[in-house]
């Protein structure tokens, strides 16, 4: 995981300029709530390179190459988002997903198309425009993917049921397009709990650099101190 001592600082100014600042006007609190921010959207770049880290023996380096034969090898291969967007033959049109995984079993070939998402959570207007953009480049992406049975799914890598997922994209995806992080690491054939665990090593610290980040606001200080007078 990311530690929060490696996100950078803004500036006294930025801060002031910024939202947290406006929402509790202590510079030091919006400086450490911003790098929080950070922190949060390092670890979702984070999890994508550890997937492609995990399953790295099964990367694709050349998309076109790839596509051009009509039957895959027994098994599973997963192209990256910098892939796809190298691609002539995939029309991606800055929508592209995470990864797009193939998978041949028997004669059966299938194409994922594939959003990662370390979080599950999303307001509605995000939810509508990731399901549209997922749907729209499957559909645009048809004849490049003629030969697999092709369908998108939005991975919640820390849900533990469709569910859960469905209701986090406020229900503008159905479970069909939803799957767990334990089945997306069983579809590629890597360690779930491996990963989970790797990703949990620095929550100590980095609870601890929060906690001290946090005392060096003189004002949030004082009014800790105040609360626990009064418990």
């Amino acid at each position: 995981m990311t530690r929060l001592e490696n996100t950078k600082r803004k500036t006294d100014a930025e801060i002031k300029a910024g939202t947290y600042y406006r929402c509790f006007g202590d510079v030091q609190l919006a400086g450490l709530l911003s790098r929080v921010s950070g922190l949060v959207s390092k670890n979702g770049t984070e999890l994508e390179k550890l997937i492609s880290l995990f399953a790295e023996s099964y990367l694709i380096s050349d998309l076109d190459e790839f596509l051009q034969d009509q039957i895959m090898e027994i098994g599973v291969r997963l192209v990256e988002k910098k892939i796809i967007k190298t691609s002539n033959l995939i029309k991606g049109n800055g929508i592209e997903p995470d990864f797009i995984v193939f998978k041949r079993e028997g004669s059966s070939q299938h194409c994922y198309i594939i959003e990662l998402k370390d979080g599950h959570e999303f307001d509605t207007k995000s939810a509508t425009q990731e399901s549209q953009n997922l749907s729209t480049f499957l559909s645009e992406n048809n004849s490049p993917l003629q030969y697999y049975n092709s369908s998108y799914k939005i991975v919640g890598f820390n849900a533990q049921t469709h569910e859960e997922i469905v209701v986090g994209f406020k229900n503008k995806i159905t479970p069909e397009h939803a799957m767990t992080g334990a089945e997306f690491c069983e579809l590629l054939g890597i360690d779930y709990d491996e990963i989970r665990d790797l990703r949990s090593q620095d929550r100590d610290h980095n609870l601890d650099q929060f906690v001290e980040e946090l005392l060096k606001s003189s004002e949030v200080k004082s009014l800790i101190e105040e609360k626990l007078k009064d418990d």
